[in-house]
């Protein structure tokens, strides 16, 4: 059964989630790299030993992720091809992240809601690549 070109409306709906939770990573990560000091306020010791011995590539890859999934976003917004690659770029570097941090032993110190988040973003950013990989081979995508 053939495709429509036009995208249906959960197409949109769902562009505009993923665009906003890429929102949100900005949000943090610009948090990070400009009031680390208040991030470090609200941490316990292991959590800030953990925190300052991140090494300075890493904060690259954080923003790699998101602004790499903003565009992928933008992208599934503009209906363009492009979205597929981006989103997979976040991918990648989501999980030199996670990978990073599952190493370093974030997991045991991080708390339950953190958790959360901690495993919210790379199921999220497998989404987002799927998403754009289904919307793509539907046609919807130029």
């Amino acid at each position: 059964m053939p495709y429509s070109s036009k995208p249906q409306a959960w197409f949109w709906v769902l562009a505009i989630i993923f665009l906003l939770w890429n929102l949100m990573g900005i949000g943090a990560w610009s948090t990070e790299m400009a009031a680390s000091d208040l991030i470090l306020d609200q941490m316990n010791d292991q959590q800030q030993e953990l925190y300052l011995s991140r090494p300075s590539w890493y904060m690259y890859i954080y923003g790699i992720a998101v602004f790499a999934g903003l565009l992928a976003c933008i992208m599934l917004l503009f209906k363009r091809k492009l979205a597929v690659l981006l989103s997979l770029i976040s991918l990648f570097a989501v999980i030199i992240t996670t990978c990073f941090n599952v190493y370093n032993g974030a997991w045991e110190i991080i708390s339950t809601a953190d958790k959360f988040f901690f495993l919210s973003v790379p199921i999220l950013s497998i989404c987002l690549w799927l998403f754009a990989r289904s919307a793509s081979s539907k046609a919807w995508l130029r």
